[in-house]
């Protein structure tokens, strides 16, 4: 069996991003094989080489491996949680509205929705908060406006 080569050149980071990416992936997909209750895939061979390249360790690489599963949670708990706010601010909203709701154009629904979404996300977060140690620092998201 032939195998192909191809040389590539390209700045450190970049390679750096791309070992990360992998990582990432690497997580998620074994995450999804424990799910479904298959047993874990091996660390590809790819990775190795890359950490080979980047001179990272096997200890650095074990803690980029924790370090990039506590990134997909984090990013796990912001996405969940801003489905959450915006599914209780539509259900108050269609709430206090009732009957009236089905009168009002989409576009307008979707802006009270928004509306209530910004001024109460906070309250709305804070029924679903899972800090176990008050003392930890409060992780910060910026929100921008949410189109559903």
């Amino acid at each position: 069996m032939d195998q192909e080569f191809i040389s590539l050149t390209l700045p450190k980071r970049e390679l750096v991003e791309f070992h990360r990416s992998l990582l990432q992936r690497y997580i998620a997909e074994n995450l999804v094989r424990r799910e479904q209750g298959l047993e874990e895939a091996e660390y590809p061979q790819a990775m190795t080489k890359l950490e080979e390249i980047l001179g990272i360790s096997e200890d650095r690489a074990h803690a980029m491996l924790h370090e990039a599963e506590d990134d997909l949670w984090n990013y796990a708990w912001y996405v969940y949680t801003d489905e959450w706010a915006w599914h209780r601010a539509k259900a108050e909203t269609m709430k206090e509205l009732g009957n009236k709701a089905q009168a009002i154009k989409r576009d307008a629904l979707d802006r009270l929705i928004q509306e209530r979404y910004e001024n109460n996300f906070d309250e709305y977060i804070k029924e679903i908060d899972m800090k176990e140690d008050q003392e930890e620092p409060e992780i910060k998201f910026t929100r921008s406006p949410k189109k559903k």
